[in-house]
């Protein structure tokens, strides 16, 4: 008969065979590579988070932690790029056609304004209101024989009435861009009813702006979604990794189980055969 009564510790567990590692500075991998103009407290956010998900066990878990956080930031990279793009050509095709279509009456003061700053600065000061008269003049008619007056006095500055104003207008449509960016109420009526007068939407305005930069956007996909592989392929080896440990540390602690038993025959071999 075989029993059981007592247990003899033939080896014991190593408690600290399986233990985390001492936590590691990342930049023992280097700096992260940033852009210029980049949130390195984005990045370090980021850091932090993924390495209390990770958490990374030894210096491999380290390795493969010090690849994906710059992995995910080149996506997000991508990504946050890809809709800069969109934004500026969206931007830019606004103020095209806030510049084409902007009413010239609604900024002939502000016009007359500019001009008769920029004439004031070429006659001397005794012609000051001679100055502001001729612009107010000019900015109303826009006549021959006014802007001839105008051009006269602008004589030697290398400039126009036409430049001047070409000038003023490409200021005040980017104004009133931001202005419609900032959800200014007055600003996003004007340009809601400008639309609508020229039967064109923000939307259809961005579509045909969109056209000219399919092949970039196009790049930009391809681009993330290389990187998208390269940090779900990461993920996937630190997951086997982890499957790999846990299937090793099980067997040890199966092992270690098994070896905490001794088997002690309690009734001796000969007494029980003289029986």
């Amino acid at each position: 008969m075989i029993e059981r009564k007592r247990l003899h510790p033939k080896r014991k567990a190593n408690s600290k065979s399986v233990v985390s590692a001492p936590a590691r500075q990342w930049t023992l991998f280097g700096q992260p590579q940033l852009l210029e103009g980049e949130d390195r407290a984005a990045y370090d956010e980021l850091f932090a988070c993924m390495r209390s998900t990770v958490k990374p066990a030894d210096i491999i878990d380290e390795m493969f932690l010090a690849d994906l956080v710059p992995l995910e930031f080149e996506v997000l990279r991508w990504r946050r790029l890809k809709s800069i793009l969109l934004q500026t050509r969206a931007l830019s095709a606004l103020r095209a056609f806030l510049r084409e279509k902007f009413d010239y009456d609604l900024y002939c003061d502000e016009f007359a304004d500019r001009l008769a700053e920029i004439l004031q600065c070429n006659v001397s000061q005794d012609q000051a209101d001679f100055a502001r008269t001729l612009a107010r003049e000019c900015a109303q008619n826009l006549k021959a024989d006014v802007v001839d007056k105008v051009s006269e006095v602008l004589a030697g500055t290398n400039t126009t009435v036409g430049n001047i104003l070409e000038k003023f207008k490409t200021d005040k449509s980017k104004q009133l861009v931001e202005e419609y960016v900032r959800r200014k109420p007055e600003a996003v009526t004007l340009v809601n009813e400008l639309f609508t007068a020229a039967g064109m939407s923000m939307d259809g305005l961005i579509a045909n702006a969109l056209v000219q930069v399919l092949d970039h956007i196009e790049r930009i996909d391809r681009l993330t979604a290389i990187a998208e592989s390269r940090r779900n392929a990461c993920l996937h080896e630190i997951e086997r990794r982890r499957v790999f440990l846990g299937e090793t540390m099980r067997r040890s602690v199966q092992e270690v189980e098994e070896g905490e038993f001794e088997v002690i025959e309690t009734t001796p071999a000969k007494e029980r055969n003289a029986r």
